[in-house]
């Protein structure tokens, strides 16, 4: 694809979105129950990454979440929007991060990661397992999908207490690979966002579920500063290259 064509190909998709909504990057607030399938991963108690439900003893997340590989410092919480309290918090057992993660200064690939809790998630209106992609599935340029979290509004700011919900788009491998050149692998990675900014991931959305129409296609791995700018969509690991490996490690 030639660089006309590419770039024709987001002033059209821009267009079609509609002008830039001038809120916070992470969108507006989840109703309880709405996002059934997030968690937020803590660190010696305190929020550092966001997750998503597999099965009532295994949750997916980022590896880069993870700076330390022993799961006694680590603990989940589940089924609710307001992360300020202490209920439905279970311990993490133990901590399987993928075989091939790489993590350099300015890209991460195979960031990838499954939990398993020392006790089960009692599943209910608020709380069930994500639906996942199948192996090598593929889902079509400029679908709309959902990023939820509990991530910053922007980097002065702290992160947010109750759940955002954002929709964005997700990237073709060319406006990807444009945005940033040698910086994503096809097969590792892919790029969603808005073209002309507004939305989008920020610092603490982590590890975070992308969905399209409910069945998770990315995991929030990493974004340029500042967030949701223009032209700097975020980076999120494909989930369907990993869903075998996922469900193997969450079996084991």
């Amino acid at each position: 694809m030639n660089m006309f064509v590419l770039l024709l190909e987001i002033i059209c998709v821009s267009a079609s979105y509609g002008n830039p909504i001038q809120r916070i990057v992470n969108g507006t607030d989840a109703n309880l129950g709405e996002i059934p399938y997030i968690i937020n991963l803590r660190e010696n108690g305190v929020f550092n990454c966001g997750g998503s439900i597999v099965s009532n003893k295994c949750i997916l997340t980022a590896a880069h979440c993870l700076s330390d590989r022993s799961s006694g410092k680590y603990s989940i919480q589940y089924g609710v929007v307001k992360r300020n309290n202490n209920i439905n918090v279970i311990d993490v057992e133990s901590i399987t991060i993928h075989e091939n993660y790489e993590h350099d200064l300015d890209k991460l690939f195979n960031d990838v990661a499954v939990l398993k809790l020392a006790a089960p998630i009692k599943f209910g209106d608020n709380a069930r397992p994500v639906s996942l992609p199948t192996q090598g599935q593929e889902f079509p340029d400029w679908s709309r999908a959902v990023l939820a979290g509990w991530g910053r509004p922007s980097l002065p700011e702290p992160s947010n207490e109750n759940l955002q919900k954002v929709d964005i788009l997700l990237y073709s491998d060319d406006a990807c690979e444009a945005a940033y050149p040698y910086r994503t692998n096809r097969t590792s990675n892919f790029c969603a966002g808005i073209p002309k900014g507004g939305k989008g991931q920020c610092k603490g959305d982590s590890g975070g579920p992308l969905a399209v129409a409910g069945t998770q296609v990315g995991i929030v791995s990493w974004s340029d500063k500042p967030c949701a700018y223009p032209g700097q969509p975020g980076v999120f690991t494909r989930v369907a290259t990993f869903v075998d490996w996922i469900l193997e490690k969450c079996s084991e």
